[in-house]
């Protein structure tokens, strides 16, 4: 099993030592031949021979280039200090894939295994020349929604990404009350947030704004993240307060909203319109937590 447990460095990029980890199981024709058919991809990965996801000349939006960058450097350092440093030995689930960019880097930080689903084809089929590219055998993809998810199928998982995926749900209330059954621990949410520019702090009621966007055309720039959006749909966009209540009613506690603090993130991070939360499953943490039957 191609794996490892060592964190990915603030320093270093996303599939950056790709060819001193392990030789290609690809060849660099095959690889190329791959990228040119299922390009443009949503998260900028490295690959062997030099190659990467991201290019330039068939990108649609710097988020391409940026997002999967971005978010490690806000995520990644308190994700994995809650962990002990790595994620050995936990199972992790990827909601929303995309090109599974997330995925290997939880796979590269020691998890165990990941799990990532997509409710479309394209992400999904990206995601698996990406593993298949850099050769992890312990992650897998599937093509899904939330609502296929039963736990009896795919047991628990210690750690459960829910990144760009909030703000698209017709019921998000269902939703994360789904993912509260298929979570054993850690949750953590990054979304698109309803802000009042002049008096965020200000507002104590949970408040969501819908938004009705178009369908998804190929031309449009936003492919990479909107295809599975083939006709009009409605988004809600929750304000802070609403993102602690609902996980606070679907089972998780001491949600922490991490602080923009890294000097390279996305911008909408720093304007308060992105924002990623942290919360732990309630029964796993606490002074019951490693209580058995007959006492601690």
């Amino acid at each position: 099993m191609r794996t490892s447990a060592v964190a990915l460095s603030p320093a270093a990029a996303p599939g950056s030592d790709a060819e001193e980890r392990f030789p290609a199981l690809m060849s660099r024709s095959e690889m190329e031949a791959q990228l040119t058919e299922l390009a443009p991809f949503h998260h900028a990965i490295e690959l062997p021979f030099g190659l990467s996801t991201y290019d330039a000349a068939t990108a649609r939006h710097d988020r391409e280039r940026t997002r999967l960058r971005s978010l490690i450097d806000h995520l990644w350092p308190r994700m994995l200090e809650t962990h002990g440093g790595s994620l050995a030995g936990l199972r992790v689930l990827d909601i929303a894939c995309n090109c599974g960019g997330f995925a290997i880097e939880a796979a590269r930080a020691g998890a165990a295994e990941v799990v990532g689903i997509d409710v479309d084809p394209h992400y999904i089929r990206q995601a698996e020349f990406i593993r298949d590219a850099l050769g992890y055998d312990n992650v897998s993809y599937r093509v899904a929604r939330l609502e296929d998810l039963d736990v009896a199928e795919t047991g628990s998982f210690d750690v459960v990404f829910f990144f760009g995926i909030l703000y698209h749900l017709a019921d998000p209330v269902g939703a994360l009350t789904r993912i509260s059954a298929l979570a054993r621990d850690m949750i953590v949410v990054d979304t698109s947030l309803l802000r009042f520019r002049y008096f965020d702090n200000l507002v104590k009621w949970p408040l969501w704004r819908m938004k009705v966007v178009p369908a998804m055309r190929d031309s449009d720039h936003d492919i990479t993240t909107g295809r599975w959006r083939t006709a009009a749909s409605a988004q809600f966009y929750p304000n802070q307060v609403a993102v602690r209540e609902l996980l606070g009613f679907a089972g998780f506690e001491g949600v922490e909203l991490l602080k923009p603090t890294s000097p390279n993130l996305e911008r909408r991070y720093y304007q308060g319109k992105r924002a990623t939360f942290v919360a732990r499953k309630r029964a796993m943490h606490g002074p019951d937590r490693f209580r058995g039957p007959d006492g601690p």
